[in-house]
Order: structure tokens, then sequence, then C-alpha cells
């Protein structure tokens, strides 16, 4: 049964509003995927906050251009799925390229990032990142590193200087001692 006009825009101004409050979004084409398939690639997305949208195209189209992501689906061709989240745009890359490395399904396609619009190319290299708690315990390694490194080297100047006051100690003790 076809939408009626009024559903038809009230899908495109509930898109509109999901569509507003995320940094990432990133399409792919899921032509060819089995249900299975896409009962896990939903399960996962759930798992890293990550929402998964099916829509058709026009809605689709109409929904980007009322928020300016009119470049993102000026060329929308097939069944398309938008992959989106607030922050974070490794983990929903990292999934679309599993599943497209596992399954080759589905093709991801073009994805917006903080106001740019990147190629499947370039998403694909956001997916081989670190995801964003590692990439924050690395630089909390980086600064951790000199501080620690200071605290090794102010322990060793101490137990040396204890060292020598306790031979120096030693020596003369032997000295006044004989």
């Amino acid at each position: 049964m076809p939408m009626t006009r009024k559903k038809k825009e009230d899908r495109v101004a509930e898109l509109a509003k999901q569509l507003e409050g995320k940094g990432v979004v990133i399409l792919s084409d899921f032509t060819g995927m089995n249900v299975e398939t896409a009962t896990e690639i939903r399960k996962r997305f759930r798992e890293s906050a990550v929402s998964y949208l099916v829509v058709k195209n026009t809605l689709a189209s109409r929904a980007a251009e009322s928020v300016g992501l009119g470049e993102l689906v000026e060329d929308l061709d097939g069944p398309n799925a938008f992959a989106m989240t607030e922050d974070d745009p490794v983990a929903p890359a990292k999934i679309l390229v599993e599943f497209e490395k596992k399954h080759n399904t589905p093709q991801i396609t073009k994805g917006w990032i903080e106001s740019t619009v990147m190629t499947a190319a370039e998403i694909r290299r956001i997916a081989d990142l670190p995801t964003r708690e590692v990439l924050l315990a690395q630089i909390a390694a980086g600064f951790q590193a000199p501080v620690a490194g200071l605290a090794r080297l102010l322990n060793e100047l101490s137990r040396k200087l204890v060292a020598t006051l306790d031979a120096v100690a030693k020596s003369k003790g032997a000295e006044t001692g004989a």
C-alpha cells in the first residue's frame, strides 16, 4: 500500500530531525543483503550506538536537502541505507567495511563527517583508524610517558644520593674507628 502524502511529509520531517543531530552519516548500497546479514549488521550498529535506516531515495533526498546535506544525496540510486552517529566516525566505518569484506554487502557509497562530504575510499581509510577510546588511551599514554620517565629519573637520583651518603658515612666511620 503506497504511503499517503501526509505520511511521506511526516517521514521526511522525522528523517530530517534525525540527520540534523548527527555528526557522521555514511551511505551504503545494500543490494543483495540477506535477512541474516541485515539482522547481524543492525545488531552491531546498535551495540556501537549507531542508527541504521533504510529510507526511500526521494524521501532521503528531501530530508537531507532540508538540513543542508543535499550534496550527500545528490546521486542516490538503488537501495540505500544511512548509518548515523553523533561523534565517532570510526565505529560505523569499521562495521560497514567489515561487512563489505565478509559479505560483499553493503557497499559504502559516500559519507558526511563534520560538514565534509567524503568518498567511499576516504571512509574505508577512516575504518583503519583506531577507535576513539584507543586514540584517547594513546594520547594519555603519550602524556604519561615523560612524567613517568621523570619520576624514574628522580627516584634513581635520590637512590644514588642515599647510596653515596651511606658510603661516605661508612668511610668516615671506618676512619674514626681505626
